[in-house]
């Protein structure tokens, strides 16, 4: 059975060599990040040490570990049951289910996927490794293990809630169970960590988030959570010398693995109906796969008639205007609400909020929340509705012109971004502490750099069409940032110039409308003529 996937996996990289080229590019970045604070650390060459040196904050390090890996345990568990059966093709039911392959093997095989997705949140973790270390100033051990730590236990994760999600596959009821059983025992976590919290420390305002981050890592129903919190007590023992702790903690993570080893053993699996079934559902959205990573996910997609049909008011192109409205509204209520984005403008709180209001490095809080935004949107709206839109067959049935319905698509756009922009801006103003003026200005250059992502990803997508999937979401990435960053130049030269923030944020709005109005005219032919 291995020697036939194996050749599979074989004659797939020989087709697609340039993915090796990839990850050897993206190793030498994780490996460059991960020795960042090593070279941080390194006294000069009179012996003092650099001014970007910070010191280590242990009880911040391990807390945050902690908290890393039981959130990963915890979104690889959910993803594998809910989606533990559908990471088949339609290439892989007719191979391996129809070939000698055990269901046991054959799930194997599906979660590929899904680990590539637990590679590049890890990878994620390393990205962020300058803006952690000026934080806490964990070393390059301590963000080794967190990327380890939280790579494991996300595919231990993925693999528990696999086996229930194809075990119980065609009773939603008992999944439901097995869901309400995970969510009970992470609320009993947070509500035993909180009561711990509140009996310990009188004045929990005065600690900040980083004081409860390290009161996370002392607080035992966090080291109890399963697996996340039983892979970092080994790391906690090793550094903490609490041989104890150690000991605990690689005993709970061998039972976990052979637990999941038995069960897959032991327990017969029938999944085959719906593995078909989501295999062929992931045949027919093969083209608007092939944008990447698509924020206009199949819960919030539904089937809708265009022409002369009505759908919320609208008929002909101005019909695609009142279905992405709908679209939101499955998801959040308010049509000017992408429930996806407000998960992101979340992310985004925490991460400010753990980097904390009254850095000594406030140039750095900026940069890196600006890059953070514009890194989320670009793949909230690089991969989003409009994007998304000219891929459907659909669309080319309105009797009506590529421009009208590539408007009507920025219609619908619009009250999602400005509102999402408000957001951006507030965050800024209370996280980063922007006057008024400059989070105003903020807010507009969201706005502008949202609709240039957008238009820079549509003429990426028309214009190659004929390249692999992957290679196509790392050309349209690659494009997407590229043209946010020419965007944001004037930010830098504008600001160390006037030294005004507003009149950077302000400059680098007006670059993006002027790129903008040259996109827009140019993504309306691109569009037409692929039509044709």
């Amino acid at each position: 059975m291995l020697g036939a996937y194996l050749y599979r996996v074989r004659r797939s990289l020989l087709k697609h060599p340039w993915k090796l080229i990839f990850v050897l590019f993206f190793a030498a970045i994780f490996v460059f990040m991960i020795m960042y604070p090593t070279l941080m650390a390194m006294p000069n060459s009179d012996g003092s040490m650099s001014s970007s040196f910070v010191p280590r904050d242990l009880a911040v390090v391990t807390g945050g570990i902690y908290l890393i890996t039981i959130v990963m345990f915890n979104f690889m568990f959910y993803t594998g049951l809910k989606n533990g059966v559908v990471g088949f093709s339609t290439a892989d039911v007719i191979f391996h289910m129809a070939g000698p392959f055990t269901p046991r093997f054959n799930l194997l095989l599906a979660a590929s996927g899904t680990i590539q997705i637990c590679l590049f949140v890890t990878f994620l973790l390393t990205t962020q490794t300058a803006l952690i270390y000026g934080a806490i100033g964990p070393s390059s051990v301590d963000l080794l293990f967190m990327v380890f730590g939280a790579f494991v236990t996300g595919v231990i994760g993925y693999f528990t809630g696999s086996f229930f999600g194809a075990r119980f596959s065609d009773e939603e009821n008992k999944k439901r169970i097995v869901m309400i059983i995970g969510i009970a025992i992470d609320i009993a976590a947070v509500l035993g960590f909180a009561v711990t919290l509140l009996l310990n420390n009188a004045d929990i305002a005065s600690l900040g988030i980083k004081g409860i981050i390290a009161e996370a890592g002392n607080s035992w129903f966090i080291k109890a959570f399963p697996v996340g919190g039983w892979m970092t007590m080994i790391y906690d023992g090793i550094i903490n010398s609490s041989s104890w702790l150690l000991a605990a903690g690689a005993v709970l993570t061998i039972v976990a693995v052979l637990a999941i080893i038995v069960v897959y053993s032991r327990f017969s699996l029938e999944y085959y109906d719906e593995a078909i079934e989501y295999a062929q559902k992931a045949h027919d959205l093969a083209e608007q796969k092939r944008a990447g990573i698509d924020a206009d996910t199949a819960a919030m997609t539904k089937r809708a008639k265009v022409g002369k049909e009505k759908l919320g008011g609208g008929s002909g192109a101005s019909a695609i205007t009142a279905i992405h409205f709908l679209m939101n509204k499955r998801g959040s209520k308010f049509f000017f609400v992408n429930p996806i984005g407000i998960t992101y403008r979340i992310i985004t709180a925490f991460y400010l909020l753990f980097m904390g209001r009254d850095t000594d490095r406030p140039e750095a809080l900026i940069i890196s929340a600006f890059m953070m935004m514009i890194i989320l949107n670009a793949i909230l709206y690089a991969g989003g509705k409009t994007v998304m839109e000219f891929t459907k067959h659909y669309i080319y049935l309105v009797p009506e012109s590529s421009r009208s319905k590539l408007f009507a698509c920025l219609r619908a756009d619009l009250p999602e971004m400005i509102f999402d922009s408000i957001l951006c801006g507030a965050l800024m103003f209370w996280l980063c502490n922007f006057t008024i003026p400059a989070a105003c200005a903020f807010a507009l250059m969201m706005c502008v750099y949202d609709l240039l992502c957008e238009m820079a990803a549509l003429l990426i997508m028309r214009l190659l069409p004929s390249l692999g999937r992957y290679l196509l979401m790392i050309i349209r990435n690659f494009g997407v940032m590229a043209v946010a960053g020419i965007a944001s130049v004037p930010v830098v030269i504008v600001y160390f110039v006037a030294k005004s923030m507003t009149a950077a944020i302000l400059a680098g709005a007006a670059t993006g409308v002027v790129m903008l109005l040259i996109l827009l005219p140019i993504a309306s032919v691109v569009v037409d003529r692929a039509e044709m």
